[in-house]
């Protein structure tokens, strides 16, 4: 089911860490950081040294929605200061809950270059107009059936 009537309102996202990452290095704990695009907007967290597996990040970005754009993708890297950053996965989170219930709190799963399990994301999406979409829908609905 698509959700209309989102355009250029306000969604937040979280990125409370993550679980179960894919360890890259080989002698020291690895430190990842977790970046979001969201149409033509991209955001990253801060790195978290020595965040190893499970690390832990609590920062808050906001995005302008798209019209028919119901998707975030997410990629996780592991910072190196010598060298590229090595890339541990990427998936993509659908918003249709947040923007029908207006929050979504969910793990996300992520997986390598090979679609192998990587770990998970943990997001906290808010979408503070939920409740207002959903009565402006409800009131077009009872104007046609008037009709």
């Amino acid at each position: 089911m698509a959700v209309s009537g989102i355009q250029g309102q306000i969604l937040e996202v979280t990125v409370v860490g993550c679980i179960r990452l894919k360890d890259t290095e080989w002698i020291s704990r690895q430190d990842p950081y977790v970046s979001i695009e969201y149409g033509s907007t991209k955001f990253r967290t801060r790195t978290c040294t020595d965040g190893d597996r499970n690390p832990v990040f609590q920062e808050k970005f906001t995005w302008n929605l798209i019209e028919g754009l119901q998707k975030l993708n997410v990629s996780v890297w592991n910072s190196n200061t010598f060298s590229s950053h090595n890339f541990i996965g990427s998936g993509k989170v659908q918003l249709q809950k947040v923007l029908s219930q207006g929050f979504d709190n969910s793990s996300w799963t992520i997986v390598d270059e090979k679609g192998r399990f990587s770990g998970e994301v943990q997001l906290m999406l808010n979408y503070p107009n939920a409740n207002a979409n959903a009565n402006a829908n409800a009131n077009v609905k009872a104007k046609v059936v008037d009709v």
